[in-house]
């Protein structure tokens, strides 16, 4: 079979995809809430370094990051018993205040104690687009185009971080702060119009995300399943930030800084293809296919293991690293999709993916502290990645082992 030929099949499931119009509707949704994401951390750098020191910017990063974190949890709780779109259009509007309230501070040259505070607000009440996303296409998409639908979304993501910063320094720098936050803000809203109209439908749960009954004050985490893909989720991202942390050490460290932005963007690229070409042909983790996609997330991520490996190696002879940065991304985008899947087919609901958000974002957090401990040694940092990696193949490994024993 020639290459072409394998690559349409590759992309035949995304046809059939979108040729649902409820399912191209949530698609265009998707990537409404997704380009925001790419375009928050260096909007909200450029907004606050108007009038603000670097450390200033940075802690207003920091301060959203961590809001963010800390109620995903409970956005997303709210969110499953009142209605993703309406739970979406109140945080909405809260947000926009909140990053109005940024962006009008750092033009007043306000202190940076506010600045920080107007950003950890816009973190506390940032709409739950992304876990209420993949709860919605859990709800609409049925058998295997489920798995189809979660690689679509992991492909959309890669592809927002490779083009939401170009364009957030683009109108930040060259237009206005204020044309950055307007767009963010925008394709926001569009997201949540689209989202509210999608869960006010019977396919929709009436309003309400696919949760289950029963709630309690733990939810989604008296799952045993949930909690061990918690903590592969954790391990996954902390070696991606690892990742990121030690590429630039690496450029620096060679004096070719420029080349930070482009082997990035190589590891993402290379993620989107795993995305479009592999994530699609999995299992859906649905029913009594969820077995099987839970016996092929050990190999993606032990794949994601080999190909961080790899580019460690690659390491040792610069001119290589180009080559291995793609390859090292291959498996990542399939490996993700797999774990979105398997985390709505256990508990559905927006919750349990606010929860994997809010842990995979300290699993970031904890990876890029690591890598930036042996950013002294970058060869070393990139062996910690592919370590990382490792180890969170060994957990979904032991997780699908543990949960075989409590079948039988």
């Amino acid at each position: 079979m020639s290459v072409v030929s394998e690559t349409a099949g590759g992309l035949g499931p995304y046809r059939r995809l979108l040729r649902e119009p409820a399912l191209r509707g949530l698609a265009v949704a998707d990537v409404c809430a997704r380009l925001p994401q790419g375009m928050t951390a260096i909007t909200l750098l450029l907004v606050a370094a108007t009038h603000a020191s670097m450390t200033t910017a940075g802690l207003v990063v920091a301060g959203y990051t961590l809001g963010q974190a800390v109620t995903g949890p409970l956005r997303g709780r709210l969110a499953d018993r009142y209605g993703l779109g309406m739970v979406c259009a109140a945080c909405g509007g809260g947000y926009a205040v909140a990053l109005s309230g940024l962006l009008a501070g750092s033009m007043a040259g306000a202190p940076a104690g506010l600045l920080v505070a107007a950003a950890a607000a816009a973190g506390l009440v940032v709409p739950p687009l992304s876990p209420g996303m993949r709860s919605l296409w859990s709800a609409y998409a049925a058998g295997a185009l489920r798995q189809t639908a979660f690689a679509l979304d992991a492909a959309v993501f890669d592809l927002a971080y490779l083009t939401g910063p170009v364009v957030a320094s683009s109108l930040a720098a060259g237009v206005a702060p204020a044309a950055a936050v307007g767009l963010l803000l925008a394709l926001t809203g569009a997201a949540i119009v689209i989202v509210s109209r999608r869960s006010r439908t019977p396919g929709g749960a009436g309003g309400r995300t696919a949760a289950p009954a029963r709630r309690g004050y733990l939810g989604p985490l008296r799952s045993p399943a949930l909690r061990r893909l918690l903590i592969t989720g954790g391990l996954v991202n902390a070696a991606l930030a690892a990742t990121e942390v030690a590429l630039t050490g690496y450029v620096r460290e060679h004096h070719a800084l420029w080349a930070s932005g482009p082997l990035l963007a190589a590891v993402s690229a290379g993620s989107i293809v795993g995305s479009l070409l592999l994530g699609a042909r999995g299992p859906a983790a649905h029913g009594a296919q969820a077995e099987a996609a839970s016996g092929r997330l050990p190999r993606l991520l032990a794949c994601y293991a080999l190909g961080l490996a790899a580019l460690t190696a690659a390491g040792l002879f610069p001119p290589l690293v180009a080559v291995a940065a793609p390859l090292a991304g291959l498996c990542l985008g399939p490996s993700l999709a797999t774990l979105f899947s398997l985390a709505s087919a256990d508990s559905g609901g927006t919750e349990a993916q606010g929860w994997l958000n809010s842990v995979m974002n300290g699993g970031a957090a904890a990876g890029a502290a690591l890598a930036g401990a042996a950013a002294s040694r970058p060869v070393l940092a990139l062996g910690l990645a592919a370590a990382l990696a490792a180890a969170a193949a060994a957990s979904s490994a032991a997780a699908l082992v543990t949960g075989s024993r409590a079948g039988r």
